[in-house]
């Protein structure tokens, strides 16, 4: 398994008429993660999607626990459980700063060619990047 923490300021734009983060920035928490995480392992979706791969999300999952509010420090901890195959699963605690859970989610990718829009195994060069973590 691969584990990473990201960090997240929220900002005011991120809440809502109660004050707290809306639901739907979490996607956008997850996704920074992700970016982030693959960019720390020394690749990005730009060089995916320039050897003609996409990486659509199939599925979303989501739970709340605690609010978080404007200028928070969240910590996004992100997991990978398993190696790359025709998808990926990533796996995301969002913590506050006092450490309380206040969100979990899961979201689910499917690499895809990108010139025949089908379901592909992810590319070779890109699962052994994490094959060292999954042996």
């Amino acid at each position: 398994m691969i584990t990473r923490d990201i960090q997240i300021r929220v900002r005011y734009k991120e809440t809502d008429a109660m004050g707290v983060v809306h639901h739907s920035n979490y996607v956008t928490y997850y996704e920074t993660a992700r970016t982030e995480m693959l960019r720390e392992f020394g690749t990005t979706y730009r060089a995916l999607e320039e050897s003609g791969i996409m990486l659509p999300v199939r599925d979303v999952t989501m739970r709340f626990f605690t609010p978080a509010r404007y200028d928070d420090l969240l910590t996004v901890r992100i997991s990978l459980c398993e190696m790359p195959g025709v998808r990926m699963t990533f796996y995301h605690d969002v913590l506050n700063e006092q450490g309380e859970l206040v969100n979990t989610g899961t979201v689910v990718l499917v690499f895809m060619n990108a010139a025949t829009r089908k379901a592909c195994r992810a590319p070779g060069w890109f699962a052994e990047i994490f094959r060292p973590w999954f042996e």
